[in-house]
């Protein structure tokens, strides 16, 4: 515990003599370590960004750990070390640098462990709505979300992840009460706005052009289904017009009406119309009886009821 307070109390005394310093009382320029925590800040987006760009084109870590998954997940774990590794370097930064007596009165010190939480809060917070895949660049491997995150703390920010990032350092620099923190983190700010400038329209670039996709898929689906459907009922309109019966056609009945045979149905039956009364002249057998009863005119073969061919005459 008392290495602990140690190392979160700052010997203000030290650089008490250093107020009338001008800038180099507040922040050692000569310090190796400033220099190396500067730019393993701006390494660590710049780094990230262009893996991402060259992933998205040329497919190039999914090739390399096969699959998309795989690639994030390595880029994943590879851009925490980066951030662990920030860290202890800015850590090691501030330490190097002179104390102010202002920033080490206690409230500043609570407020900067107020920042420092709220920051950690919005990272951790972050991290859990987007996931793995979402928060660290899946969508450039092709792992699209299914819609937008709303939920906390997006509700409340457009980038809290790096705004959380952003009070971490500032909280960090005010616990420490080191000036050169302030302006490191105001070097993080700065950065994460640039970054974003590039990240973006590129990723609104990504979604917009796997949208315009899934429309043209969607396009081609519904004029393939109607070609298919016009098709269709073209080859059914064709088909029954080969099966159908012309109207002019006489049916089985009135062929065999005709020919004198048993009517018949397609199927072989016998025809339900109903059979003709037949005509003694279609038997030859001499013309009808007059109305009447009156016998038929003189001439004309008849049949006596002995069956005999008689003349009339």
């Amino acid at each position: 515990m008392d290495y602990l307070k140690s190392r979160l109390q700052p010997d203000i005394n030290v650089y008490a003599s250093k107020a009338a310093g001008g800038l180099d009382a507040y922040v050692d320029t000569s310090s190796k370590w400033l220099w190396v925590c500067l730019a393993s800040i701006v390494f660590n987006p710049v780094f990230w960004n262009t893996v991402a760009r060259n992933e998205y084109r040329n497919k190039s870590m999914t090739k390399m750990f096969g699959g998309p998954y795989n690639g994030t997940y390595v880029l994943a774990i590879t851009i925490f070390s980066l951030g662990i590794i920030r860290d202890l370097i800015y850590d090691k930064a501030l330490l190097a640098q002179p104390a102010s007596a202002v920033l080490a009165q206690p409230v500043i010190r609570y407020a900067g462990a107020a920042l420092f939480v709220v920051g950690q809060v919005l990272v951790v917070t972050s991290i859990w709505a987007l996931g793995i895949t979402g928060t660290y660049l899946g969508d450039y491997f092709g792992i699209l979300m299914s819609h937008r995150v709303t939920s906390f703390p997006f509700n409340i920010m457009e980038n809290p992840m790096y705004n959380g990032s952003t009070l971490c350092f500032l909280g960090t620099a005010l616990w420490y009460a080191r000036p050169a923190g302030v302006l490191i983190s105001a070097v993080v700010f700065v950065v994460y706005l640039v970054a974003l400038q590039f990240e973006g329209p590129f990723t609104s670039k990504i979604y917009s052009s796997a949208e315009a996709k899934k429309r043209s898929a969607a396009a081609k689906f519904s004029s393939s289904e109607t070609t298919k459907s016009a098709e269709s009922k073209s080859d059914h309109s064709s088909s029954a017009k080969s099966t159908a019966v012309p109207a002019s056609q006489p049916s089985a009945g009135s062929y065999a009406r005709v020919a004198g045979q048993p009517a018949t149905g397609r199927d072989g039956l016998e025809s339900t119309d109903p059979k003709p009364v037949p005509q003694l002249t279609d038997l030859g057998l001499g013309a009808p009886l007059a109305s009447g009863g009156a016998a038929a005119p003189r001439g004309v073969r008849t049949r006596s009821r002995a069956g005999r061919v008689v003349d009339d005459d």
